[in-house]
Parts: structure tokens; sequence; C-alpha cells
């Protein structure tokens, strides 16, 4: 088999598998979640599993970094999509609800972020990698709808640090601040509101 096929080959395994574990997830929690009851459930082997998944925490990862990948992109294929005419009040309020709407997402990624404070140097790795390419995805939307705006980078790390608090405030049932207004208040420097 020629290395393109293998690679297509594990490529499918792998999103296959995530599919199931996702799945799995929702349906039971993370607590009751195997790597058996995933390897079942994607049917293969378990040492097929363990071949693309040495731990638990590294297939919940990659299930959760999948989740914030697809809801950001898709996000900034908007604003590619619409170039400078986009208007950034609605995207920003576009990008929170994506975010927000998503719990399986959300209880994904807390929990990660739970371990990563709690000592797992893998996850933590992991995260500021995340990090560092929802901050550049950030800026590089914000240069292109809002060139004028005086602290791109700052609105940037704002927007992302947003997105983390009303995701705790929205997982503890705290009535949050809604998107609109976030929005309107990320934007209204720019515009000299």
């Amino acid at each position: 088999m020629d290395a393109r096929k293998r690679l297509k080959r594990q490529s499918n395994r792998k999103a296959k598998i995530i599919e199931a574990a996702s799945r799995l997830f929702v349906q039971g929690g993370l607590e009751d979640l195997s790597l058996t009851s995933i390897a079942r459930a994607a049917g293969i082997s378990k040492g097929t599993l363990y071949y693309y998944y040495a731990t638990k925490e590294a297939l919940i990862f990659d299930i959760a970094e999948k989740h914030v990948h697809d809801i950001t992109d898709f996000i900034f294929d908007l604003i590619e999509a619409g170039g400078p005419q986009s208007d950034p009040e609605d995207l920003i309020r576009l990008l929170f609800r994506k975010h927000k709407e998503n719990r399986i997402r959300m209880r994904l990624h807390l929990n990660l972020v739970c371990q990563a404070m709690n000592g797992n140097d893998e996850i933590k790795a992991r995260y500021q990698e995340i990090y560092a390419y929802w901050y550049a995805r950030a800026l590089e939307a914000i240069e292109r709808l809002m060139p004028d705006h005086p602290d791109r980078e700052t609105l940037a790390h704002l927007m992302i640090t947003t997105i983390d608090g009303l995701n705790v405030q929205t997982m503890l049932g705290v009535k949050t601040v809604s998107e609109d207004d976030v929005a309107r208040y990320l934007t209204a420097r720019v515009e000299g509101k």
C-alpha cells in the first residue's frame, strides 16, 4: 500500500474512533467511557485503538480539539468568504453563540482544562498549542475585519478569554451577559461608540 493510501486509511480510522467516542461520551459521560467500549463502538480491536490512542485522555483531547476546530474554522471561513464588508459585530456574536451552544464540547474542554491544571503536562502542552492557534485565528480575523482597531492583539486575547469565561458560567448555570452585548462592546471601540 502506498503512503498516501495508508495515511488516508489511518485518518479515516482515527475519525471513526473519534466519532464513536464522541457518541459514547454523549450517551454516558466521561467517567464511564472506557477504551474497550470505544474500540467496540468503532468496530476495531483494542490493540488497534491503542495504536492510535495510548490513553483515554489523548483521545478525549482529540475529540475536544475536533469540536473546537470545527466551530472555529466555520466562523473564520465565514469571515474569509465575506471579506472586509462582513459586519464584525455579527461575526463575533456568531462566534460566541457557536461556542456556547455546544455543551458537549464545553464539557470536554473544561474537563481537559481541569486535568491540565491538575498536573497532566501532556494535555497542558497540547492546550498551550491550541490556545496559540485560537489566538492566531482571532487576530487574523480582527486584522481583516477591523484593521483600524487600536488594540487588535488585546482584543484577540479578550475574545478567547471571554469564550472560556462564558463557557464556564454556562456550564455552572450562572446567568451570563448576552452574546449581543459582548459583541457590541468588543467592536464599539473601533467604531468610536
